[in-house]
């Protein structure tokens, strides 16, 4: 029941994840540039022996827009899905906590009602989650336990035996699987893999074609290709990274969406749980 009370604290769960996602970052521009530096050296070796065969072209104009158009186009995409999982978290969070209020308050409506058991039930769901967001839990064993706790709601709704407030407990029991579900099928799928493909086709296209054009000025010529080349090849990477915006316990994935408030919020519930469990152990 403890296993986030260091949520708020300066070595908290927000502060480790921060400090991660600041080195996830830095180790992506470090791989990047380790991808980049062999472009640069390939082009010295290219001038050095004199395989500078391609003419410069204005078509290598077109295809440097054709390859900034394909990641354009992934870009949007993902972004569409990346915002939308922004809000999941939180709506998680909602729910769980508004589950959490309503049973706190049945012994209002109903004095003898015992609700220790079904709060402590909600504060593991949101614990096993937090778990399966951080690929801790699998979402086979995640839907076993919802399908417990959702046995555990239905007891406390007959203890509180008013059927409006009843319907409130199970739709947001609903919205919780729902939510998880939605969680699901974007963590499983992935944005036109074909695409993908065709855009890593047209860098690598690119790349290859400007070691191979011949130039004047070497050192500039260089300098270009590398800064083509790391924005392109970043720029794929970074796609392919917030494709998937709950990769938390990828430990090469740099941007992923927030989960600090369902943190608090699952903090909140165990300390709810805790005082009616505290309660029940008051009563002679």
């Amino acid at each position: 029941m403890a296993r986030f009370q260091g949520v708020l604290s300066t070595n908290s769960f927000v502060g480790r994840r921060n400090r991660s996602a600041w080195r996830r970052r830095l180790l992506m521009l470090i791989k990047v540039s380790a991808l980049v530096l062999p472009i640069g050296l390939a082009k010295l070796l290219a001038h050095q022996l004199g395989w500078e065969w391609i003419r410069p072209n204005p078509l290598v104009t077109s295809l440097v827009a054709s390859t900034v158009f394909l990641l354009g186009f992934l870009l949007n995409g993902v972004l569409g899905d990346f915002k939308e999982s922004e809000k999941l978290p939180g709506e998680m969070a909602t729910s769980l906590e508004t589950l959490g209020l309503e049973i706190q308050a049945i012994p209002i409506h109903k004095p003898e009602a015992q609700v220790g058991y079904p709060l402590a039930a909600v504060a593991e769901l949101g614990g096993s989650i937090l778990d399966w967001l951080l690929n801790r839990l699998s979402t086979t064993e995640l839907l076993r336990r919802y399908q417990q706790v959702h046995g555990q709601i239905v007891q406390a709704s007959v203890q509180l035996g008013i059927p409006p407030l009843q319907a409130r407990l199970m739709a947001e029991m609903a919205q919780i699987l729902k939510l998880i579900n939605r969680v699901e099928t974007i963590r499983e799928t992935s944005f036109i893999t074909l695409v993908y493909w065709l855009a890593a086709a047209g860098i690598v296209l690119l790349s290859g074609g400007l070691v191979f054009t011949a130039t004047d000025v070497l050192e500039e010529s260089i300098f270009f290709i590398l800064v083509i080349a790391f924005l392109l090849i970043f720029l794929l990477r970074l796609i392919s990274d917030i494709d998937n915006p709950f990769g938390h316990a990828d430990a090469t994935s740099a941007e992923d969406v927030s989960i600090d408030l369902l943190v608090a919020s699952v903090l909140r519930l165990e300390e709810m749980a805790a005082a009616a469990s505290l309660t029940i152990a008051s009563v002679p």
